[in-house]
């Protein structure tokens, strides 16, 4: 019997992880993004090593209709501004592509992973704006509200 076992484990009944494709585009979507919000744990990481450079990770949370956090699949855009309002930085991040969709997908947080690198070290604050264009196209963009993110050295 114990022969048999290991024999179907080793012939393909092994346990192996589920294969990550990401989400796939479908013209009715049950649990579509309904908001996009700058989650909390977006932050500025300043380097303990003074040769390193200052950055700001921010995590982008897509949630369906009935408040759930899921994932998307279309152009999401990530804006920082200054506190004069000028546009520090954009990223486009086309959550469309699975290959991106799944590196940017933190399954911990349940949030999209944006980082902005070359962030000047004397920037006390930020804030910051998201922008989820759903696809197929002809659905209308949702976009956050602007949260700031405070330089806490």
């Amino acid at each position: 019997m114990a022969l048999f076992v290991l024999g179907a484990l080793v012939l393909g009944g092994g346990c192996s992880g589920a294969k990550r494709v990401g989400p796939k585009q479908t013209e009715n979507w049950a649990y579509s993004p309904h908001t996009v919000e700058i989650h909390p744990l977006s932050r500025f990481k300043n380097p303990l090593d003074p040769d390193e450079e200052t950055l700001i990770m921010v995590h982008v949370e897509l949630k369906d209709g009935d408040g759930f956090a899921c994932r998307g699949v279309g152009p999401l855009e990530v804006s920082l501004f200054a506190k004069n309002g000028r546009v520090l930085a954009t990223e486009n991040v086309p959550l469309q592509d699975e290959n991106v969709n799944i590196t940017r997908f933190d399954p911990v947080t349940r949030t999209y992973q944006i980082r902005f690198n070359h962030v000047p070290p004397e920037l006390e604050r930020v804030s910051v704006k998201a922008k989820y264009a759903p696809t197929p196209t002809g659905q209308q963009a949702i976009e956050s509200q602007l949260y700031t993110i405070h330089n806490n050295r």
